[in-house]
This record gives C-alpha cells, sequence and structure tokens, in this order.
C-alpha cells in the first residue's frame, strides 16, 4: 500500500463484508497525520522464512549487544512474492523494532522486537502496530507494493463450481461517473455486486489473476508495481470480498 494523499475508499465495510484481522487499520485523521521519523538501531534484526510439517514459518532473530532471541510464528506467506517484498523492518526507537510480513490474503501481518526494562529481549506478535509504524512501513518502505508479476487485466469470467453451485465467477471494471474512479463489478450465483472506488491520479485500476479459478485481486498499478485493494474469492458457493489494502 503507497502512502498517498488520497485514500481508496474500498467499500467493503458498507457492504458487510469481512475486513482483514490483521492487516485493516481505521484511516482517522490522527492517523492520516501519522508521522515517523526512524530510530538508529542499537541492535540488529534478522527475518528468514521456513517450512515445518508443511506449514509456513517467519523466524524472527533478535540481538542487542550480548543479548539475543529468535521466535518463529506460523504464518500463510503472500504467493509468487519475492523475499526481499514479504517484510519491511521499522525501528521507532533504538531497541524497538516492528516486522511487518506479507501474507496470503495480501494483508500485513505485524511482529514487535523490543528490550524490556530490565535487558530481557522479547519478541511477539501485535494486532495493530502505531499509526506512524505502519504508514512508514507500508508507505516510505512499500510494504505491500509487489512487482505485477501476474498477469492483469479489466475483466475476468470463469465459470466454476464452488459448493453445490455452478455458475460464472465475473469480475470487470467499468466506467464510473467520475475520471477518478471505477465502478468494480463482482459476480457468482445470482448474487452481484457494484461499488466505486477511487482511482489516485497516476494510478490504473486493474484485475490480478492469481493462478486460482475462483480467486482474483483489484489493486492499482503503477508503473511495474500493483497495489492490492480488494482480495475477491469465491467459497462455499458465496461471493466473498475483503479489503486488504488501502493507497492514500
Amino acid at each position: 500500500m503507497q502512502y498517498f494523499k488520497k485514500a481508496v475508499l474500498a467499500a467493503a465495510i458498507a457492504l458487510g463484508m469481512a475486513a482483514c484481522q490483521s492487516g485493516t487499520k481505521p484511516a482517522t485523521e490522527q492517523e492520516a497525520g501519522a508521522e515517523l521519523t526512524p530510530a538508529e538501531p542499537a541492535g540488529t534484526i534478522q527475518v528468514s522464512f521456513t517450512h515445518e510439517n508443511d506449514t509456513q514459518q517467519v523466524k524472527i532473530h533478535f540481538t542487542i549487544g550480548d543479548q539475543a532471541v529468535e521466535k518463529s510464528f506460523d504464518l500463510p506467506l503472500a504467493k509468487d512474492v519475492d523475499k526481499e517484498d514479504l517484510y519491511r523492518t521499522v525501528w521507532d526507537k533504538p531497541n524497538s523494532c516492528y516486522i511487518g510480513v506479507l501474507k496470503q490474503n495480501r494483508s500485513t501481518r505485524y511482529y514487535h522486537a523490543s528490550q524490556k526494562e530490565d535487558g530481557d529481549l522479547q519478541i511477539f506478535q501485535v494486532g495493530t502496530p502505531p499509526a506512524a509504524v505502519w504508514h512508514y512501513a507500508e508507505g516510505e518502505l512499500g510494504l505491500g507494493k509487489i512487482s505485477a508479476k501476474k498477469e492483469l487485466t479489466e475483466s475476468y469470467q470463469k465459470n466454476l463450481q464452488s459448493g453445490k453451485i455452478i455458475a460464472d465467477f465475473i469480475v470487470r471494471l467499468e466506467p464510473a461517473t467520475s475520471e477518478d474512479s471505477v465502478t468494480l463489478y463482482t459476480e457468482f450465483g445470482g448474487v452481484n455486486r457494484r461499488q466505486t472506488l477511487a482511482v489516485p491520479k497516476g494510478y490504473v485500476p486493474m484485475i490480478q489473476l492469481t493462478g486460482e479459478a475462483d480467486h482474483c485481486i483489484f489493486g492499482l498499478r503503477r508503473d511495474d508495481g500493483f497495489d492490492a485493494v480488494l482480495d475477491i474469492r469465491v467459497r462455499d458457493g458465496n461471493l466473498q470480498l475483503t479489503e486488504v489494502g488501502r493507497v492514500f
């Protein structure tokens, strides 16, 4: 999610759709103005990704002086993303670092490595980091802004079976009433939705194919990057749209 002045209003909440648990942040006025000056690190952070018994894991190694701690967390990671694009680190204090990692649904999971008052080190998962931290990670550092390696299109249609329903899964872009917005149309099994989304200047709205017949992503392309905004799936015969990002 690239940090710009104008926000994409992904109307998932208004439609009663489930927002992602850890990657969605409220866009309050206070957060919109949040700024961060990164601190000079007093230690080091190393992030690696492993598979243990078919489960993907994030391994974080944190050191300050002669103190060290390492912790692993199970996390389904974003697919088809280079390792260097999977995470970002933000030091908000010399002894405090937030690590943002892209999940499989392109939302963000955050972890916090810090030094306690007694000098011991700790690493734990956080629900939502301070606004200044996630704005910096996802704006200035470009977490979530990945290369558009998957096919991008303006219209997608596939006949498929989900649950007991066989129908066309349709996702397409339609003109909106203003030049700085686009209408997203989605349909499956007799249920269809239209919603208007803002498009910041310099961006092109696109649908990204994932290689899965029942799954695609609406987002915004700029140059060779693609910012995911809505995750669109058919699950158990139901059309599901989940907000996974905003473009400011």
